[in-house]
């Protein structure tokens, strides 16, 4: 009744932003007179860019103006569509979640250049392709991974008629369709996918560095949410490695992924292995934060489970304790989570056969429950019950006078 599961801990999920890509400046002309040395140090190069819904909005009056002007498949014409449906995008991660008004005016807006690039530049074409890139992006950024992915594959297969298919752009298209795969259902195509990103994002990336390691750290997710265990815990060693090497054994990013690498062997039945990466975890989370932290009182439960899976109840106990002590003292006396501390001390008696600790615990934790909701707490009976099993164990167990 009392056996609690291990808190499952979770890498953070990396996010990137995407940053426009802006033609270079064209070189002046070579019979151009040369202009005196200006410095512009009043206007300097890194100034922000203010972007106003109200100027958002203006871009659709110019489109409409330009399109009457120039005709609806100008090369200008195609320009402003695209920026203005970009706009519009960029502005969508402002919308309420599920909000997706924005993305529903963009995706027509290129879908519209689509037709044009199509019929005039032909269905590889560089700006093509970026059409049908941004659709997919579109659909996929206003949940319908099912509609962005042929639109996805379309744009990833004409970068792969490129002699040179890992540059960085095709890394990234081939990560985000990865990630239309992922949230399609389609598990195994997403995986697969997002081993070739991470393969040549290695030949390409610098080691240690952000990109990488954030791909690294999304194949590793997926490997563990579906069920590849062996490939986790390898990917995990180069991660923690990784960190180890760059940022030092003692960083709190190491712990981190020590302790991704922990539950991924505890996953695995790995017992001992998870042990020995929780244990070094804790003394690292001991040093930062200090042993009474609530960042370190699920990481002792989880010690004391491990060694309790594995038959170890009284190498358990102390972690248990400790436990506990962190969630009184981070928590106070009533939360659930310190209830749950609790439940999880007593589990740790039981097993250990401490049948008059447990039961001062117990009684302990129906004071508690009492103090919390009174007499008619939901979970006093349940509690109640396990006390008179305990007690008639005691009993049992005492020799006769």
């Amino acid at each position: 009744m009392f056996r609690r599961k291990r808190a499952k801990g979770t890498p953070e999920k990396p996010e990137k932003a995407e940053i426009p890509q802006h033609p270079e400046n064209p070189p002046p002309e070579p019979a151009a007179p040369a202009d005196p040395l200006d410095l512009r140090l009043h206007e300097p190069d890194d100034a922000p860019v203010h972007l106003s819904m109200d100027a958002t909005l203006r871009m659709g009056d110019e489109l409409a103006q330009a399109e009457r002007r120039l005709g609806p498949a100008h090369e200008d014409v195609l320009q402003l569509r695209h920026n203005y449906a970009f706009f519009l995008c960029i502005w969508s991660a402002a919308a309420p979640p599920g909000d997706t008004y924005m993305l529903d005016r963009a995706i027509p807006l290129l879908l519209e250049n689509l037709t044009y690039q199509s019929a005039t530049l032909g269905p590889h074409a560089r700006d093509t392709l970026l059409t049908l890139h941004g659709i997919g992006s579109a659909h996929l950024s206003a949940g319908r991974p099912a509609e962005a992915v042929p639109y996805l594959e379309q744009a990833l297969e004409g970068t792969g008629l490129s002699p040179d298919r890992d540059t960085e752009e095709s890394l990234t298209w081939r990560e985000k369709l990865s990630d239309a795969y992922a949230e399609a259902g389609s598990a195994d195509r997403a995986i697969a996918l997002l081993e070739e990103t991470v393969a040549g994002s290695r030949l390409l990336l610098p080691p240690g560095g952000e990109r990488l390691e954030a791909r690294k750290q999304k194949l590793f997710m997926a490997y563990r949410a579906a069920g590849q265990l062996p490939e986790a815990i390898a990917l995990c060693r180069e991660i923690v490695a990784d960190k180890e090497r760059f940022y030092g054994p003692g960083h709190l990013d190491t712990y981190i992924w020590l302790d991704n690498l922990a539950h991924v062997h505890h996953d695995a039945r790995d017992l001992d292995a998870a042990v020995a990466c929780y244990e070094r975890v804790i003394g690292g989370f001991e040093r930062i934060h200090g042993a009474d932290s609530e960042e370190i009182a699920y990481r002792y439960h989880n010690l004391a489970i491990a060694h309790l899976e594995a038959g170890r109840p009284e190498r358990s106990l102390p972690y248990l304790k400790a436990a506990l002590a962190a969630r009184e003292h981070t928590l106070g006396p009533d939360h659930v989570g310190t209830l749950d501390a609790l439940i999880g001390l007593i589990s740790g008696y039981d097993q250990a056969r401490r049948i008059d600790e447990a039961i001062a615990a117990t009684e302990r934790l129906i004071t508690d429950l009492l103090r919390i909701g009174g007499p008619a707490h939901p979970k006093l009976p349940e509690v109640r019950t396990y006390l008179d099993r305990l007690r008639q164990a005691l009993a049992e167990d005492r020799p006769a006078d």
